[in-house]
């Protein structure tokens, strides 16, 4: 326990615990340090968008052929693989 000549006054405490608090820097919220870190990280909105359209687009074309006849379903799905592949530069040079 403190002895009486060591106490300050509550009013005198809340002040320099204020002022310490207001010396630190503020927090950055934890949503926008996720925010930096995907757009570090994460390949532009561009290339994800070009990349969701041309799967789904080619496996609409792959489920359509498939209606038709299962030969021109997996045909089409080879086809569309390839074209996949040499859409996203699988072999760089």
């Amino acid at each position: 326990m403190a002895t009486p000549a060591a106490r300050i006054p509550f009013r005198q405490a809340f002040r320099n615990e204020r002022q310490a608090a207001a010396a630190r820097p503020p927090r950055t919220p934890l949503t926008i340090r996720a925010a930096r870190f995907l757009a570090r990280r994460l390949p532009r909105w561009s290339t994800i968008r070009t990349a969701a359209l041309s799967v789904s687009g080619f496996g609409l074309i792959t489920a359509a052929a498939w209606h038709l006849h299962t030969v021109a379903g997996l045909a089409a799905a080879g086809v569309s693989l390839l074209i996949l592949e040499a859409l996203s530069g699988g072999e760089r040079r």
